[in-house]
């Protein structure tokens, strides 16, 4: 997203059910790789929108950056839940420091390529999942995120060239 190594998925194997052991079908391996990595993706954004909205320029971009970093942070509540639901674990955070952007605008530039990037993963991971609560999840998001890369655009245009 931002340069950010990106680390591998460590699966818990095998998963707890009602607390039996059984056999972990590889779709739900996939379908719990795709939350992690959605968990992360919205954990890193989290903190890299609360360092941008210090460097807002005025009260309303600040405003609409926390609005947007407030989104970000339901998806990861949400997508931590229902990776709890299929594994019965914790998600493993990474808790890194997030590197602050060079300038309001560089930090823009790379919010609307993490909010396209993101949108396109969430699509993708709604695709593969035969779990529709899942899907529509995934979908709401990718939807937001969406709706945030034309906000940030919209920023980005107001800032002039």
């Amino acid at each position: 997203m931002y340069g950010y190594p990106v680390y591998p998925v460590r699966w818990p194997v095998p998963m707890q059910d009602e607390g039996r052991q059984r056999a972990v079908e590889p779709a739900e391996r996939r379908l719990a790789a795709d939350l992690l990595r959605a968990v992360r993706r919205e954990e890193r954004a989290g903190k890299f929108y609360a360092q941008l909205a210090e460097l807002a320029p005025s009260e309303n971009l600040r405003v609409l950056i926390n609005i947007i970093k407030d989104e970000r942070i339901k998806h990861l509540t949400n997508f931590s839940q229902l990776y709890r639901q299929i594994t019965g674990r914790e998600p493993q955070l990474l808790r890194e420091a997030v590197p602050a952007p060079e300038s309001f605008r560089k930090g823009v530039e790379l919010a609307i390529r993490d909010e396209l990037e993101s949108m396109d993963s969430y699509r993708d991971f709604a695709e593969a999942t035969a779990n529709p609560h899942i899907r529509r999840a995934f979908l709401r998001a990718a939807e937001d995120e969406q709706r945030h890369s034309t906000w940030f655009s919209n920023i980005l245009i107001s800032l002039g060239s």
